[in-house]
């Protein structure tokens, strides 16, 4: 394997801009890209945890010729750790709500040691109202948030662990700097991570990202259909309708609003 190659992990909620950023990325040539497979276990596995979604059949499955009996964490574990060396970067998206607290040290241990991990964070007011919507148009039955809690929680408990294990504060980028300042903060982000900034890394043509799991393909309508940041004034961004959220979503904005000061207070700044 080439010791010069970067393997670095994204983590985030839903609906902070992971996919856009994910999109930027697959600019870069030699870099193999992969996007959501704790979603299966988490999902779809045998030993599933949430039972949001129904069964999925082998015929929706679409990862490595694997069966849906197949979707166990080991074996996510062993497609991310695959031997991947013509290529410059491994880059993975995630979301830390997937994974059990028990595959926390495995994923800094091992075939992880050399990953970076990195995280992004959004606004909860925007991050759960888009959560929101996007949850109703899927028509998820009795759950008005994938997943209930927004995933807040969760981002910033391996956070922390990371943090502690690791000794290091990890990268972290706020999607409102992504959205005002787009080329400044994918370059700041590149230069913390190690990894080259292409000038064209903010716009592209229009490419459908390919989907695991065919059930979730409500959830990449916008990415698919983008050509690159949307570059916005925070100042000119409506305000998020409050006002129209049932109060559960109310309350969850509102505890998960901690989770993301703390983070925030480490984001990287946009480089000028």
């Amino acid at each position: 394997m080439d010791v010069k190659q970067k393997k670095v992990i994204l983590w985030s909620p839903p609906r902070c801009l992971s996919n856009v950023f994910y999109r930027s990325i697959m600019t870069l040539k030699k870099t193999k890209c992969i996007r959501n497979l704790f979603s299966g276990p988490y999902y779809f596995g045998p030993n599933r945890t949430s039972h949001l979604y129904p069964p999925l059949l082998d015929s929706q499955l679409d990862l490595e010729g694997l069966l849906v009996k197949d979707l166990t964490y080991e074996k996510m574990k062993t497609l991310l750790t695959a031997d991947y060396s013509n290529e410059d970067l491994v880059f993975i998206k995630d979301h830390p709500y997937c994974l059990p607290e028990s595959l926390y040290q495995d994923l800094i241990s091992g075939p992880f040691a050399n990953f970076t991990h990195t995280f992004l964070v959004r606004d909860p007011e925007r991050a759960l109202y888009s959560n929101y919507k996007a949850s109703s148009s899927q028509q998820l039955i009795g759950c008005n948030l994938n997943p209930p809690g927004g995933g807040f929680y969760e981002m910033y408990e391996f956070y922390n662990f990371i943090k502690e294990k690791q000794g290091t504060t990890p990268v972290i980028v706020d999607a409102a700097d992504l959205q005002t300042y787009p080329d400044e903060t994918m370059k700041s982000y590149c230069k913390a991570v190690g990894i080259p900034f292409d000038p064209n890394m903010t716009s592209w043509e229009p490419v459908p990202l390919h989907v695991h799991y065919k059930v979730l393909i409500g959830w990449n309508q916008q990415v698919n259909q983008s050509t690159g940041f949307v570059k916005t004034k925070p100042e000119e961004q409506k305000p998020v309708p409050l006002h129209e959220l049932p109060s559960d979503v109310v309350k969850c904005i509102e505890d998960s609003r901690v989770y993301y000061t703390e983070m925030r207070k480490d984001c990287i700044r946009p480089l000028f």
